[in-house]
């Protein structure tokens, strides 16, 4: 095949109605495969632990609610709708002399129902596993001892905290911002779905502190929002902020590494749990994930069984 051939295959395949064809059967199977992870597999469906994952990162599915994010939604499945009609408009006289045809439909539709399967078992291919088997808690080898920063803030309800003052309570410490796209609301959903694993009676003991990383904006009014928006109230749940200066020195003292994007003002952050034993000490540091959830869960347990004369 010449290259003047080959030229002209490329040419017809634009000018006639093969691209359009192909192009809004990727939009039509591709919408399908979002409403199919929107309304999810069965409990015991192999694809259950995909959709999870899919969801909260598309979605911001949270697992403790069982809720998404109404925006993130819409901006997944919106484009599909809104370029199909355009995509049919621009290319509506090709388009109909394709379906008049018997079979020149037929292998648009089929390559774009490949091109969207071949993406969605990438997506599966790429997807964390579950584990075979699951890894004990290593609560031991996981320990530390470390010496947690004064912490003295004001919190979503005005309210001030003050971390010295929690002693002989467990807390968890984390940080977040009002405008994050997305890890700081897996950050709190992560949180909510550990602490609803805690045993009921053991967590009057808990507190959680999330420490603004944009304290120039995160007023306690923007925080009350927030915490609105995540159904979670103090004095369990304080969103915390302050003096700029302070607020940084808090998450310098924490580990909580940040920078902030100068053209999308995006921050980009660590994403990290603290956990706080009752003697003040800094005992775990955990991150997201689905084992580290349940992890997270592990330890907010034995260390909220310590000292309350919990087996």
């Amino acid at each position: 095949m010449t290259i003047a051939s080959r030229t002209g295959d490329a040419a017809r395949f634009f000018d006639g109605g093969s691209f359009p064809a192909f192009a809004l059967g990727v939009l039509v199977f591709w919408e399908i495969l979002l409403l199919a992870m929107l309304i999810g597999p069965g409990e015991d469906s192999s694809m259950r632990g995909f959709a999870d994952e899919f969801r909260i990162w598309c979605f911001g599915y949270d697992p403790a609610t069982g809720r998404m994010n109404p925006g993130l939604v819409m901006a997944m499945t919106s484009p599909p709708v809104v370029i199909a009609p355009v995509l049919a408009l621009v290319w509506w006289q090709p388009l109909r002399d394709l379906l008049a045809s018997r079979r020149g439909w037929l292998a648009p539709c089929v390559a774009s129902a490949f091109t969207v399967a071949v993406a969605a078992w990438g997506l599966v291919a790429i997807a964390p596993k579950p584990d075979v088997a699951e890894l004990p808690f290593p609560a031991e080898s996981l320990r530390t001892q470390l010496h947690s920063p004064q912490l003295r803030l004001v919190n979503q309800d005005g309210d001030t905290v003050d971390l010295a003052g929690l002693r002989g309570k467990v807390v968890m410490l984390t940080a977040v911002y009002s405008t994050c796209p997305l890890s700081c609301p897996l950050i709190l959903g992560q949180a909510k779905a550990a602490i609803a694993q805690v045993p009921e009676a053991l967590r009057d003991d808990l507190h959680v502190i999330a420490v603004s990383m944009d304290p120039a904006n995160d007023s306690p009014a923007v925080l009350a929002k927030l915490a609105r928006e995540h159904e979670i109230a103090a004095p369990q749940y304080s969103l915390v902020t302050g003096d700029p200066v302070e607020v940084e020195r808090v998450l310098d003292d924490l580990g909580i590494t940040r920078s902030r994007n100068p053209e999308t003002g995006v921050i980009d952050h660590a994403n990290l749990f603290l956990l706080v034993d009752r003697e003040g000490r800094i005992a775990y540091r955990l991150t997201l994930g689905g084992r580290q959830q349940r992890w997270l869960t592990s330890a907010l347990e034995v260390l909220l069984r310590e000292g309350s004369g919990g087996a």
